[in-house]
C-alpha cells in the first residue's frame, strides 16, 4: 500500500468502503484513508486531504 493507491475498508458495523491512502504507520499498525473526492480536492488545492485511520487489520481483499 503506497499513498493514492485505493483499498477497501471495513468500518462500523461490517460496512465495505472504498478509500483512498493518505499514509500507513506501519509502527502502529494504522492505515490513514480519505475519500477519492477528498483526496483529489487536497491535491488541487496544494494541502494534505483529511483523513480517518483505520486499523491495518481491517484492509480486505474482495
Amino acid at each position: 500500500m503506497k499513498k493514492g493507491d485505493f483499498v477497501k475498508v471495513r468500518a462500523y458495523g461490517g460496512k465495505i468502503l472504498t478509500r483512498r491512502v493518505v499514509a500507513v504507520d506501519e509502527e502502529r499498525c494504522v492505515v490513514f484513508v480519505a475519500t477519492d473526492e477528498e483526496y483529489r480536492q487536497a491535491e488541487e488545492e496544494g494541502r494534505e486531504p483529511r483523513c480517518i485511520g483505520f486499523p491495518l487489520w481491517d484492509v480486505v481483499e474482495e
